[in-house]
């Protein structure tokens, strides 16, 4: 369903290892554990000055499609619902959030981030 990236892939112009702990660890039923690492100047993610702080989450689908949504706490943003496919997603994530990836129309996974370490 998912994998996370090894420490040195370079994500957007972050290393993985910059945004995440080595003890990360995401479970079946969605939830995220571990640390992710606090952020700042994170150009390659936006070109909106408050996307580019926070919290971060990089994954890589196995599944694969045609068509993704990516809605955060129920909600896909603007642009963000039947998008081209593409496996490669980071999220800028808080504690509360909920994160569901749909692939064509099917839940992937959702994730929830309440056992996370925020840095």
């Amino acid at each position: 369903m998912m994998t996370l990236f090894p420490a040195g892939q370079d994500l957007l112009g972050k290393k993985a290892s910059d945004l995440v702990g080595e003890d990360l660890c995401v479970y079946e039923d969605g939830t995220v554990e571990g640390t992710l690492k606090a952020v700042t100047g994170y150009t390659g993610f936006s070109s909106e000055e408050e996307e580019q702080s926070g919290h971060y989450f990089p994954f890589k689908l196995t599944k694969t499609g045609k068509k993704m949504s990516l809605k955060k706490n129920g909600v896909a943003a603007e642009g963000k619902e039947n998008m081209t496919f593409d496996p490669e997603i980071i999220l800028r994530v808080s504690k509360e959030d909920t994160w569901k990836i749909e692939v064509d129309e099917s839940e992937v996974i959702t994730f929830n981030f309440e056992k996370a370490v925020l840095e």
